[in-house]
């Protein structure tokens, strides 16, 4: 019997996989332009490729955690611990991180990810203990879902930062 929801799970892997692939080739366009990579543009470039490849780990972790012979209750319950808390620890790194590579203010509208993001993977926490519900797969789905739309959005918004010249790659050029 296969685990309900996971023909989803491997769409979002592929997903989050095609996601990645593309981060790494806008690197590879703004180079080819000639305008080289701030610390700021490495940055947000990583941060594009980590979460394809979080994204393709998160939606795999529920089949596998079944496969190896966990309820499907457990299942949802460990995939939801495992998925929130690590997801709350990437949301929390964000604003330093940006910080660490940028004088530039933090948009708002990461703000608003940020907040959103926490709000989903405390859910997604919720969800693990059992608590008030039964636990369930559609809010591991929501979960691994939103953090990938969350950087979905980022990265249409973020676009523009590879492809217009700015203070930032003088102010803090890439290390050779």
């Amino acid at each position: 019997m296969d685990l309900p929801g996971a023909a989803y799970f491997y769409t979002l892997a592929q997903v989050g996989i095609s996601f990645a692939g593309f981060a790494a080739i806008l690197m590879s366009l703004r180079n080819m332009r000639g305008s080289g990579m701030s610390r700021f543009h490495l940055w947000v470039a990583r941060s594009y490729v980590q979460s394809g490849l979080v994204t393709a780990m998160n939606a795999l972790l529920s089949p596998l955690l079944f496969g190896l012979g966990l309820s499907e209750r457990m299942t949802w319950q460990v995939a939801s611990a495992f998925i929130g808390l690590q997801s709350l620890v990437l949301i929390s790194l964000a604003p330093r991180q940006w910080r660490a590579v940028t004088s530039r203010p933090i948009d708002t509208r990461l703000k608003v990810q940020i907040a959103s993001g926490l709000a989903v993977n405390a859910l997604l926490l919720a969800n693990a203990a059992g608590w008030p519900f039964q636990p369930t797969g559609g809010l591991v789905m929501l979960a691994v879902s939103w953090n990938l739309f969350a950087f979905f959005a980022q990265f249409a918004e973020s676009i523009r930062f590879f492809f217009e010249d700015d203070q930032d790659s003088e102010e803090n050029p890439a290390p050779d």
